[in-house]
């Protein structure tokens, strides 16, 4: 019973030699037996092939070397490193994950410059270059084009390396046109840091110029929010043009931070004129679901700036932009705004418009609001005129159903009459 587990794990590597999982659980099962280790791990990774490998084979090599590091035998761990460097892996993202776990391995035990150093080595072109998904080319010559193993090189410069050399590593990423949007941000970010203003904006320029929409999104945005943050209004034109440039295709989906950002700088450093041009242009361009918000900051931005009438024109195009229930809104709103100055007359116009895109079983809260302006401001007759249209609001959504009904009850009739046909052909 005591070497049922062994006995077990001999069947299933018998039917699957290639088994990459059953190998390591191989190996916990020797635990207390270093000797027993080393022989299934070296057993292991000369027993698996690429071709038929069930699971990660680098994660064989990756455990192997582990075995050694947590035993103290570094040297021994770097050898295991350095024999996997050269196996032949199916694909490059595993030799990639052998050699940053190596450089890993060094950092854990203040090695930096060993740890440098095996990026560099990492990242060298090879002799014979390769496109990164050419099968037919080994992963060491397309190791050059890994993201990963340059995105550590990145982050191991920043953190022991001088200013210049973490410069020249993110742009050989950029030259080597594997850049992703957010190492266009972390160089940025990174030249802020060193008080390198507009090599960071530069920077963020290349990046709007490599990525189309939507992966640029993130670029623009943190490329507007750091010029503001920057200049201010001291480069007022160039924010200008900068968010002009931003809003050229820029899909519905993004263009609501983009534009509440233009309007802000314009109201905080621009012109309170350009600020509404910008939210006016704002409620059309974002998505519909998000233009009763858009229109709500506009109104509100303009009540601040120009007074309280200045709303009406953003009201009245409101309620012609906006869906149904939009609209319904609006109207309340603009309605209630009237009553506020006095406009009873103009208020009530507003509720009858308002009325038509209104179901009196569906929407009873609007002709209750109504109901109560009418008992408040109206008379007798206003009350009866508003009831008359509630009437005929309602009869006219009747008018709708009962066309709809009768359309599917013909269609469903239609349908009864052909299968009694098909039947009586038989």
């Amino acid at each position: 019973m005591d070497r049922r587990p062994f006995l077990l794990s001999s069947v299933l590597l018998r039917q699957n030699p290639h088994n990459v999982h059953e190998w390591l659980k191989r190996v916990k099962l020797f635990e207390d037996k270093p000797r027993e280790v080393i022989n299934t791990f070296t057993e292991a990774v000369q027993t698996v092939s690429m071709d038929q490998a069930v699971g990660k084979v680098h994660s064989l090599w990756t455990s192997f070397a582990k075995f050694y590091e947590e035993k103290g035998q570094l040297a021994e761990a770097r050898v295991v490193f350095e024999k996997a460097t050269r196996v032949p892996f199916r694909n490059v993202d595993d030799l990639a994950t052998v050699w940053c776990e190596y450089a890993e391995m060094e950092l854990r035990h203040e090695f930096y410059d060993k740890a440098l150093q095996l990026m560099q080595r990492a990242t060298a072109m090879p002799t014979k270059r390769a496109a990164y998904h050419d099968k037919s080319e080994p992963v060491q010559n397309r190791l050059f084009r890994s993201l990963k193993v340059w995105s550590m090189y990145a982050d191991l410069e920043e953190s022991l390396g001088t200013v210049d050399s973490t410069k020249a590593v993110y742009n050989r990423i950029v030259d080597l046109k594997i850049a992703t949007p957010q190492i266009i941000i972390n160089y940025a970010l990174f030249l802020e840091e060193n008080n390198f203003f507009e090599e960071a904006f530069k920077a963020y320029e290349h990046g709007v110029s490599l990525f189309k929409w939507p992966h640029v999104f993130d670029i623009w945005n943190t490329y507007l929010t750091k010029f503001i943050k920057r200049y201010g209004g001291k480069k007022l034109e160039r924010a200008r043009d900068l968010f002009e440039q931003a809003l050229d295709g820029c899909p519905a989906k993004f263009a609501k931070t983009i534009f509440l950002l233009y309007a802000k700088l314009e109201e905080e450093h621009g012109l309170a004129r350009h600020a509404m041009s910008v939210y006016n242009r704002a409620t059309t361009a974002v998505l519909a679901e998000e233009q009763f918000e858009m229109f709500s900051i506009y109104i509100k931005r303009a009540a601040e700036a120009f007074g309280i009438t200045h709303t009406r024109e953003i009201y009245e195009k409101a309620i012609e932009v906006l869906p149904d229930e939009g609209s319904r809104d609006m109207c309340m709103r603009y309605a209630q705004l009237e009553t506020k100055l006095g406009e009873v007359d103009r208020a009530r116009s507003i509720y009858s418009h308002g009325s038509q895109f209104s179901d009196p079983k569906t929407t009873k809260s609007y002709w209750k609001v109504w109901q109560e302006f009418e008992i408040r401001y109206g008379n007798e007759d206003t009350f009866r005129e508003m009831l008359r249209i509630k009437r005929s609001v309602q009869a006219q959504y009747n008018t709708q159903v009962n066309l709809m009904s009768a359309q599917m009850l013909a269609t469903a009739n239609k349908e009864v009459q052909v299968t009694g046909e098909d039947l009586s052909e038989f």
